[in-house]
């Protein structure tokens, strides 16, 4: 049995899904995001390095992959939580999530981790 959930977002005006058969995936998987968010993460450098956590962000992936509605979900320092998005900007298109073996807009939340080393 198939277990697909919705809802209108009044935000964007669509139905997206928040459960689906087959999640959305970044090209590669996994594996592939974690490596492009660590290639791409720039410490925020104002003097204040003494904070970690992870930040969460919550998109929509769309029908042809785009990444909109971008959005903090939980965050964990302002200039964090900047960077966070500017690294979800510049995401190449996702795999699209599917319901029932259609092609549909999924919410999905990306963690980025930052962890001094």
């Amino acid at each position: 049995m198939t277990v697909c959930k919705s809802q209108f977002d009044t935000l964007t005006n669509q139905t997206v899904y928040l459960m689906v058969d087959k999640l959305p995936e970044f090209p590669g998987g996994l594996d592939s995001l974690k490596q492009f968010i660590a290639d791409n993460l720039l410490w925020p450098n104002d003097g204040q390095d003494d904070f970690q956590g992870t930040v969460y962000v919550s998109v929509i992936v769309e029908t042809d992959g785009n990444l909109t509605n971008k959005s903090i979900l939980r965050g964990i320092y302002n200039l964090a939580d900047e960077e966070a998005l500017r690294i979800v900007d510049k995401m190449p298109k996702w795999r699209p999530g599917k319901c029932e073996g259609l092609i549909v807009p999924v919410r999905y939340c990306i963690p980025i981790k930052f962890k001094m080393q």
